[in-house]
């Protein structure tokens, strides 16, 4: 068996659930349950040289995945700082595909050491092809464009099966 396909099966094990925010018809909202204000606030944008760069490692673009997922990403910063359990949220970790984007709190993600970390959801969509990104976005929720990561993946219907 794949050094990674072990590194899967025991992170599907965890059984942790993210934040999740979808509109009711499927497209993309995640902005829904927090309040926004009119107009951003000045300096509200973040610069992308002010974020720390993440790197997806697992799965890699052209795999065929189940509904169950196991997201390993890497990156050098404080994620206790940089997630939706932060006690001051603003620059955070998306992990999004089809409309649906994920927000997982420090807790929910899995220290491997080195700045890796899994990530393990179910996947809220339907089976073919789909990407996966992982990416920063500020407080606003707004894509810091220049952090975006993104793999190509095929989704098949229930949990993946190691190769």
């Amino acid at each position: 068996m794949k050094p990674h396909a072990l590194l899967l099966l025991a992170a599907l094990s965890a059984g942790l659930s993210p934040v999740l925010h979808a509109a009711p018809d499927g497209t993309h909202d995640h902005h829904a349950h927090h309040a926004r204000p009119a107009q951003p606030p000045a300096g509200a944008a973040v610069a992308a040289a002010e974020v720390p760069p993440l790197r997806i490692l697992l799965p890699e673009s052209g795999a065929k995945v189940g509904t169950q997922l196991a997201v390993v990403f890497e990156t050098p910063g404080d994620l206790g700082r940089l997630t939706m359990s932060a006690p001051v949220v603003g620059t955070h970790l998306h992990i999004e595909t089809e409309g649906v984007s994920l927000m997982p709190t420090a807790d929910q993600l899995i220290a491997l050491g080195g700045g890796r970390y899994v990530f393990v959801f179910d996947l809220p969509i339907a089976p073919g092809e789909r990407t996966l990104r992982v990416y920063w976005s500020d407080g606003m929720h707004r894509t810091i464009d220049a952090s975006m990561q993104a793999v190509k993946l095929t989704v098949e219907r229930g949990p993946a099966r190691p190769e």
